[in-house]
């Protein structure tokens, strides 16, 4: 049943990642595929032209973080394995990104790493949460 549930958030994700709007998903539940046989690989690499402070950007960014938080907890409860966490949230991170290039997407580095600051919330939580608890029965 996990690997169920990880499997549909997995398919989730890459449905919001790759349909055309993420506007027209969210507002109109439509979703629709763009197909571009030849992205430019060198959009990847851009980090200029986002306006960081606009607030439709922050609200964007945040839901990668939280998402990729989301997949880490699931992912953990699935494997109870660090690693595995680490490997399937990085791959999924930068596929998603890079399959958005070949869906008229923007997929960019700068998201890869929105993705991965949503583990390393993970796992600080997850370090934290285990000093705690070791804490609690020392007493």
């Amino acid at each position: 049943m996990r690997l169920l549930v990880v499997f549909l958030y997995l398919s989730l994700l890459f449905v919001m990642a790759c349909t055309a709007s993420l506007t027209d998903l969210i507002e109109h539940q439509q979703i629709r595929f763009s197909v571009d046989a030849k992205p430019d690989f060198y959009s990847f690499f851009e980090f200029r032209s986002f306006n960081y402070t606009h607030p439709l950007y922050i609200t964007q960014k945040s839901g990668h973080a939280i998402s990729f938080f989301m997949l880490a907890v699931l992912l953990m409860a699935l494997y109870n394995s660090l690693k595995a966490v680490i490997y399937v949230t990085w791959s999924f991170a930068f596929l998603t990104e890079i399959a958005q290039l070949f869906f008229s997407r923007t997929g960019c580095l700068v998201d890869v790493l929105i993705d991965l600051f949503g583990v390393m919330l993970f796992l600080i939580v997850y370090f934290t949460s285990r000093l705690v608890a070791g804490l609690v029965l020392i007493r």
